[in-house]
């Protein structure tokens, strides 16, 4: 049997490899091939362009129009940070901005309907990812999840101080 110290160790390479997977894409870019493949083609450049965030904003603005601020709020993000992927998804035909009338210093912000194929196809995907990881799980028993849950739930809740994680 592997002491403590051993197994940690274990552990701590084990979490460098997974992320290593996770991060590395030898193919291209999947996840953009696979929304590409269900998006009209006039999408890919904005599909293959536009950040990770920029597409998660467009999934909160699923939710209703709102303004930068209630975007911000929605995603957790800054203003300033909101403000400068939704210039470039206003660009690329992915969001309209309305004046909201007796307000001249906010604008409504919302999906056109080029936005909405792309959000769908965003869904999709991570409805797929999803099942992939449901279908990765579901060999270990109930309580094996149990330990993974808290492991990654703490190390979620964890942060970094340094290059240390600390809870």
């Amino acid at each position: 049997m592997k002491t403590k110290s051993a197994l940690v160790a274990d552990v701590n390479e084990l979490l460098i490899a997974v992320k290593d997977k996770l991060e590395s894409d030898e193919d291209g870019d999947a996840e953009r091939d696979y929304m590409v493949e269900r998006c009209p083609p006039r999408l890919e450049g904005a599909v293959r362009s536009l950040p990770t965030l920029a597409m998660h904003l467009l999934a909160h603005l699923a939710d209703g129009a709102t303004g930068v601020v209630g975007l911000a709020a929605r995603s957790g993000q800054l203003k300033g940070t909101v403000s400068k992927h939704v210039q470039r998804l206003v660009e690329a035909g992915l969001v309209v901005r309305t004046p909201i009338p007796g307000n001249r210093k906010e604008i409504e912000l919302a999906l056109s309907k080029d936005g909405e194929l792309v959000v769908a196809a965003h869904a999709a995907m991570h409805e797929e990812m999803a099942d992939g990881v449901g279908e990765f799980l579901r060999r270990y028993e109930n309580a094996e999840l149990e330990v993974i849950a808290k492991v990654l739930r703490d190390l979620t809740a964890a942060r970094k101080v340094g290059v240390r994680l600390v809870l």
